[in-house]
């Protein structure tokens, strides 16, 4: 018995786009766009109405979370400058709207897939333990060759740049996510998964829309109408609308509402692969329990070593923030970031690691918003030793409990409505910046203006987050 496909749909959509413009806010890149892909796999489990699922919620939550790590490799703000900038010689919108809405179908394409496969992977009928393993070890090396294919050489410097390029200034990795897709759909076919593909087609075609309708209205609201006029007239005067805010959530709105069609027109084909795990009361679990948690510890701890490695290469110097060590430092980090985010946590979750999928829908998605938030955004703050302290021993404290008693739903997702939100609204109205704001206003009015952007998206975070907050304490708890 599913739950109410309206329900699902409208609330998938919304914590997509909550969760899509909080990672813009807040994080950004691979590691902020497992928050709306988390969103996402728990509502899909909701909608399935199978105690089964809700159980094991977190394999699913964690597939989606890493799939979408993914398209964050992906640099576009260049690329949005074939629309934005009207007056460039790069102005080029054809091209902008092509280049993003192709990186849109690899962003979203990749998120939806890798949740339909663990749904697929969890029935035990479709795949083949070595499926994964013979995938996951190939995609270190295949990455590799999709990057040397399509994106080199760059070499900006001396005008030599990869045949195919949307970017001027920025390096292009999409080759990387075109040889992961290719091989995510030999694997479907091979297994023929067609519940996955019914996913990979929902979110690639709202990834793709959504970037276009969102890059759309951001050029829409940058630049005077034909009549002259602003898109919101005096709130565009002032400042106070964010095109690109507004784009992150109307592009999380899309994908939202894509996967949720899509899962919806899959679900039977799923559930019917699932009949089997549900007779037996369990899921797939392909890993040795000793070796589940051994790997998942380890793999724990090379992503808080990631983290740590952003505090080593700056120092403070006075009033100056200087490089302590070389760029080598960040290569590392780089280098270690996407085997210990993207690859081995990923295989294992889809091999039915409960305990790689829990480190990482609960601890490790703490850990990658304190780290941006208080390992990186406050290095000219005089107290930032303390900051950084306190979030460490934040982080000691939910590690302690996820290792003795782990998180209920119920908690992770008020943790995922709140805890990002609360990160962003103390740096973006830290008590400095208001009593600026406040000596220099005349008014209430203009006090509220002096905020600019922000007193108009947080405000809308705030009505979703909770929206969402309601819901979950009618389906969580």
């Amino acid at each position: 018995m599913t739950e109410n496909p309206v329900i699902f749909i409208l609330f998938s959509m919304l914590a997509m786009c909550f969760g899509w413009g909080i990672r813009g806010s807040a994080i950004g890149g691979e590691k902020g766009a497992m928050l709306p892909g988390a969103f996402m796999g728990i509502m899909c489990v909701w909608y399935t109405g199978s105690e089964l699922l809700m159980e094991n919620v977190y394999l699913f939550a964690a597939a989606c979370a890493l799939g979408y790590f993914y398209g964050g490799m992906e640099p576009y703000a260049s690329t949005m400058e074939l629309i934005l900038h009207h007056n460039k010689p790069r102005y080029n919108p054809p091209m902008g709207y092509l280049a993003l809405a192709f990186k849109g179908t690899l962003w979203g394409g990749l998120g939806s897939a890798f949740l339909g496969i663990s749904f697929s992977a969890m029935s035990g009928v479709v795949y083949k333990w070595y499926d994964f393993v013979i995938f996951f070890a190939l995609v270190p090396l295949s990455q590799e060759i999709g990057y040397r294919i399509f994106n080199t050489p760059y070499d900006p410097e001396n005008g030599r740049m990869p045949k195919i390029g949307f970017s001027h200034d920025s390096r292009e990795e999409w080759g990387r996510n075109v040889v992961i897709v290719a091989e995510l759909l030999v694997m479907m076919i091979v297994r023929k998964d067609i519940f996955s593909i019914i996913m990979w087609i929902g979110g690639m075609l709202s990834g793709a829309v959504g970037w276009v309708i969102g890059i759309g209205l951001y050029d829409k609201e940058c630049h005077p109408l034909k009549n002259g006029k602003r898109m919101f007239g005096k709130l565009d005067e002032l400042n106070m609308i964010d095109g690109w805010k507004m784009m992150e959530l109307v592009q999380g709105l899309a994908m939202g509402l894509g996967i949720s069609v899509a899962f919806i027109l899959g679900w039977p084909l799923a559930k019917e692969n699932m009949a089997s795990a549900e007779a037996k009361g369990e899921l797939w679990y392909m890993l040795p329990e000793k070796v589940d948690i051994t790997l998942s510890w380890i793999f724990c701890a090379l992503i808080i070593l990631t983290i740590f490695l952003f505090i080593i290469p700056y120092r403070r110097n006075g009033n100056k923030i200087t490089r302590a060590f070389g760029e080598v430092d960040m290569n590392i980090v780089e280098v270690l970031e996407r085997p210990c985010y993207m690859v081995f946590p990923l295989a294992l979750v889809m091999l039915g690691s409960n305990t790689m999928a829990g480190i990482i829908c609960s601890f490790t998605m703490y850990y990658v918003i304190a780290q941006h938030d208080g390992l990186e955004r406050y290095w000219d703050y005089k107290g930032i030793k303390f900051i950084r302290l306190f979030l460490i021993l934040v982080g000691a404290v939910l590690l302690a409990i996820q290792i003795f008693r782990g998180y209920t739903l119920w908690e992770t997702w008020i943790f995922y409505c709140v805890g990002y939100l609360i990160f962003e609204l103390f740096f973006m109205f830290r008590p400095l910046r208001v009593k600026k704001n406040f000596k220099k206003a005349t008014s209430v009015g203009k006090f509220i203006a002096s905020f600019e952007c922000s007193s108009t998206v947080y405000p809308t975070y705030l009505v979703m987050m909770t929206a969402l907050l309601i819901f979950g304490a009618n389906n969580f708890r």
